[in-house]
């Protein structure tokens, strides 16, 4: 199963790339599993309302402006189904091709880190 992860450094109000965009994952079949997983290092402080996330499959939006977790030290990061960064579970159902997009958006004054994960299986 394809594991797509990624290290975005993103400067203060900006807005990343589609995280797929380019790779061979860019589209995908019908009932095939989207897990997303993303966290994102505060450089020292709390704040992580500031960071977030959108995703679409096709015109269907599962998260607008959702909030990513703060990277927590001796945790382990990855999209497994029980980690704590997971942040969409789906599944596909387009009838011919989908395409997930995934982009992250940085409001605070400061360059953040976002860590992100998509395990793309069926």
């Amino acid at each position: 199963m394809p594991l797509v992860k990624k290290r975005i450094f993103l400067t203060a109000g900006s807005t990343s790339d589609q995280v797929l965009a380019g790779t061979t994952y860019e589209y995908v079949d019908p009932n095939t599993v989207i897990r997303v997983a993303a966290a994102v290092d505060t450089a020292g402080t709390s704040a992580t309302a500031d960071t977030t996330m959108d995703f679409t499959v096709n015109n269907a939006e599962f998260s607008r402006g959702a909030s990513v977790s703060k990277l927590v030290d001796g945790e382990p990061f990855g999209a497994s189904e029980n980690s704590s960064y997971t942040m969409n579970n789906m599944i596909t159902t387009g009838a011919i091709r989908n395409r997930p997009i995934i982009t992250f958006t940085n409001t605070t004054a400061a360059t953040r880190t976002i860590d992100v994960a998509v395990f793309i299986g069926n």
